[in-house]
């Protein structure tokens, strides 16, 4: 082939970069080929042109173009499992609503799972009613730890962990010192759901 469109090139760019952000996968010749219609060994001939000229990273099974060689495709996928309130603990039935990805480069490869924040007792710590907050599944907090806490009774709610009292109670703090100045929640029995990681908020 002769002469190769610079406009083709773009088309072959956008594929790639489409199944790259959106499959977390290199597209095939085929896959390149059936989405712009051309040969397969045309497509082949582009991507060996678009190589040398530094368009694209080009090896059988593995292409890349410049924006999808920053972008980690490694993903944790995490149930959405309903919401949780920031105050008194209350019963709460878990229940998956979905499941999301969320890049491995952020958010780390650990067993994940996703609440919505209810209430504003954890105003101070950046926890705002409405907020989206990613959970690690881990049963062992530090001291000053955001845990998702449940006590036997079967009720939950999402506190500061400041650890254990002189009379061996797990101590969980409001951290609202406006509406809440110095309250806490003291559990004679506590199970941890998790430890939270990330708030994610709306603009």
């Amino acid at each position: 082939m002769r002469y190769k469109s610079s406009e083709m090139m773009q088309k072959i760019v956008r594929v790639i970069e489409y199944c790259r952000i959106h499959d977390g996968a290199s597209p095939s010749v085929k896959y390149i080929a059936d989405a712009v219609k051309l040969s397969k060994s045309t497509v082949h001939a582009y991507l060996l042109e678009m190589n040398e000229r530094g368009m694209i990273k080009y090896a059988p099974g593995d292409i890349n173009t410049g924006k999808t060689a920053m972008i980690s495709t490694v993903n944790t996928t995490a149930p959405i499992v309903g919401s949780v309130k920031c105050g008194d603990p209350q019963l709460e039935e878990a229940e998956i609503l979905g499941y999301v990805r969320l890049p491995s480069s952020i958010f780390g490869v650990n067993d994940m799972y996703i609440l919505n924040a209810r209430g504003d007792s954890m105003a101070d710590a950046g926890i705002d009613d409405g907020d989206t907050v990613v959970v690690e599944n881990r049963q062992f907090p530090e001291v000053n730890d955001i845990v998702v806490a449940m006590d036997d009774e079967g009720a939950n709610t999402l506190k500061r962990y400041k650890g254990v009292n002189a009379n061996g109670q797990a101590r969980l703090a409001y951290e609202n010192a406006e509406n809440y100045p110095g309250r806490e929640i003291l559990l004679d029995s506590m199970r941890i759901q998790g430890i939270a990681k990330f708030v994610i908020k709306k603009l």
